[in-house]
């Protein structure tokens, strides 16, 4: 997915900095956050640090040692008010070291040591490494092969992913990627700065809905014929990120959003979501007037949706083993923080 030979040029620090911040949730770009140290069993403190943010170093340790689970850690990070929290048992560090070391090669896709190091930590989550937000009980590890078949199902060789987020006041651009696949893998990545020649920033930002033609000719004609375009105002990514399993639908058919190229298997994926969303406000709409005894088929009505779409065979994530849109309706909480 990675190239090792990636290419990364006339990238726009900006622009870099401003998609770290859309990627990362709220609080988590730039974290403060509890390191703690426990040993023994059952788990007893020996360090907690304060990183991150106005890191403060070594703190007195906790009082009646919170309980090593969800709400114990929540109530920490409440208590020291940080973004979260992570707490090693120092016999496992090197037990995960180990491990971790035991598989990676120099030679590996980049994506393929993530995937690696992600199992390794969560096999033991809960069981020597413990976390608030809980992202390793949440997030999959799926093979890379995986992945990898997935990656070159849905976005052709040869070919460019765009991505444009403008600021609400349509004075510059926001965010700018643009991502060349080539033999398998993404080996260049660049910036609306490598193309600024051809339409400038403030171009773009003024008019987006029509300019955004002439940043697809020009990220073809310099790079790659676009796979997938997506263009959008901040505002209008946020309340996708955080809004109900329709707002993505809502907003394609507002033009506020365009996906513009949009493959046949993003359609089709856009289209059963919408479905699936409808619905699930249906079936509750339903329920509210059905007797009693009639109200838990009329609430299956959702489940079966979504189990169809996801059974049919042009659900275009079967290969992975898990549904990414389920999953993000698992963290798109953290969002809204």
């Amino acid at each position: 997915m990675l190239s090792a030979d990636l290419a990364m040029h006339d990238l726009d620090a900006r622009h870099w900095r401003n998609a770290w911040d859309l990627i990362m949730p709220p609080g988590l770009a730039q974290p403060r956050f509890a390191l703690g140290f426990v040993e023994g069993t059952p788990p007893r403190w020996v360090k907690l640090v304060i990183g991150g943010r106005d890191a403060r170093g070594a703190i007195p340790l906790p009082e009646g040692a919170p309980a090593l689970d969800h709400r114990g850690l929540a109530a920490l990070c409440r208590t020291l008010q940080v973004d979260g929290a992570i707490i090693l048992d120092t016999g496992v560090v090197a037990a995960i070291a180990s491990e971790i070391e035991r598989h990676l090669t120099l030679d590996q896709d980049l994506a393929a040591q993530g995937l690696l190091a992600l199992r390794a930590l969560k096999r033991h989550a809960s069981r020597g490494i413990w976390t608030e937000p809980p992202l390793l009980d949440i997030l999959p590890s799926p093979p890379y092969e995986a992945v990898q078949r997935t990656f070159d199902l849905l976005v052709p060789d040869d070919s460019a992913l765009v991505l444009y987020v403008i600021d609400d006041d349509r004075t510059r651009i926001h965010t700018s990627v643009i991502a060349i696949k080539r033999g398998g893998d993404i080996d260049e990545v660049t910036t609306h700065a490598a193309i600024a020649d051809r339409i400038t920033e403030a171009a773009v930002a003024r008019d987006w809905p029509t300019a955004q033609k002439r940043v697809l000719k020009a990220v073809e004609e310099r790079f790659a014929r676009p796979a997938i375009g997506v263009f959008a105002e901040r505002a209008t990514l946020l309340r996708v990120l955080t809004g109900p399993g329709d707002q993505l639908g809502r907003e394609l058919n507002a033009r506020t959003l365009l996906i513009d190229p949009a493959p046949a298997w993003l359609y089709g994926l856009l289209g059963g979501a919408t479905a699936i969303a409808m619905a699930s406000r249906g079936a509750r709409a339903l329920a509210s007037m059905l007797p009693a005894a009639a109200r838990k088929g009329a609430a299956d009505l959702a489940a079966r949706a979504g189990d169809a779409f996801k059974n049919s065979g042009a659900h275009p994530f079967a290969l992975l083993g898990f549904d990414p849109i389920a999953l993000w309706a698992q963290v798109k909480h953290f969002y809204r923080r």
